[in-house]
């Protein structure tokens, strides 16, 4: 970031700084989150840098003019929630969990309130968006899947076809739909994630479709998309499991 060329502007740029950290290490957990359900090596081959720049360039794009205090207010309510389940207030990414499984719903159902509420006041913009993802991940510790993905649905409205911020959210909603069993929906998904050009791990998305379409008995489907992969992207780093499913499927096939 670069250095305030006059003193006045200081806290100024010291409030804009604290937002976009916020923002990225927000949606970075997000991310996080997704990858973690994901267990792939995608840091290989230059892929940490390319998602520290996709996470960085997803958090920056709103920390400005109006969706300071918009940005600023939802941060607030996040950290609330935080403190509320027992962790502290900064310098924390991770929700803990409360003892009391009833106080823990009680809380997770009211702030989801107060995050859908902060979506409705900011509707259509990217900071609407931002309190539509903490609300469906309200919603999913909830156990309300369909929820879940009503909120992740909506908040891709501000978003262009190519922007990451796209794919992460499609990737959200695949994992949705293959947590509930609905195997066509979820390639559908992860489809579309892998057709944002923006997307960094969007032939992961891809290879997630493949793996589905395999198991599914879309044998055809999956074989065109495992090629498409290793046409397009040839060095990337494949888990060796769907990597032996999907060259089995196509060896099979070719018999």
């Amino acid at each position: 970031m670069a250095v305030a060329k006059k003193k006045k502007n200081k806290k100024t740029n010291e409030e804009s700084a604290a937002v976009r950290l916020d923002a990225i290490e927000s949606r970075s957990q997000d991310l996080a989150d997704w990858i973690g359900d994901n267990p792939m090596p995608i840091l290989a081959a230059g892929g940490a840098i390319l998602l520290i720049a996709a996470i960085y360039g997803i958090a920056s794009s709103g920390a400005e003019g109006s969706a300071h205090e918009a940005s600023t207010e939802i941060a607030s309510v996040k950290n609330e929630f935080r403190q509320a389940m027992g962790g502290s207030y900064a310098g924390s990414l991770d929700i803990p969990e409360l003892a009391n499984p009833e106080a823990a719903k009680d809380t997770r159902e009211q702030y989801l309130g107060r995050f859908q509420q902060l979506a409705a006041d900011h509707s259509g913009s990217e900071m609407g968006s931002y309190a539509l993802i903490q609300a469906g991940t309200l919603q999913s510790a909830l156990e309300d899947s369909a929820g879940a993905i009503a909120s992740f649905e909506q908040a891709l409205e501000p978003y262009d076809n190519d922007a990451p911020m796209r794919g992460i959210l499609l990737e959200r909603l695949a994992l949705l739909h293959e947590e509930r069993g609905e195997a066509s929906d979820a390639v559908k998904q992860h489809i579309a994630a892998s057709n944002v050009i923006g997307y960094p791990l969007r032939y992961f998305a891809l290879l997630n479709a493949a793996r589905l379409q395999a198991e599914t008995g879309e044998v055809d489907a999956a074989i065109a998309n495992f090629d498409r992969i290793t046409t397009e992207s040839p060095d990337l780093l494949l888990p060796e499991h769907t990597e032996a499913m999907l060259r089995e499927a196509k060896a099979r096939r070719s018999r």
